[in-house]
């Protein structure tokens, strides 16, 4: 999975808002999932992903794991709270806001 997303999609600011507009374009879906408590499940699973991604897409980053943890958990928090104001801020200002204030870069 990673790999193609990253075959067609080389910056991460372009992961991202893929990411964030898949939920965009299915408001209910996360809903769900918060509202059948999967919060926890949602982060892990999100924060693997994201580590992965880093690996392949920034190989000689060596992030620590606590780092993409740290990171991983900014955004998919700034994610809920996306959701819970139904989507009104642009993804470009929270691409933004993620680019300014999580650092991932080499």
């Amino acid at each position: 999975m990673v790999k193609e997303v990253n075959r067609h999609l080389t910056d991460f600011k372009d992961q991202l808002a893929v990411y964030f507009k898949f939920f965009k374009d299915h408001p209910d879906l996360m809903k769900l999932f918060l509202n059948a408590g999967l919060e926890g499940e949602l982060l892990n699973q999100q924060t693997k992903f994201l580590k992965e991604l880093i690996n392949y897409s920034q190989p000689n980053l060596k992030l620590p794991p606590y780092a993409i943890s740290y990171q991983s958990g900014g955004i998919y928090m700034l994610l809920v709270w996306w959701v819970d104001h139904d989507y009104q801020k642009p993804i470009d200002e929270l691409l933004l806001y993620i680019e300014n204030h999580i650092v991932i870069n080499n």
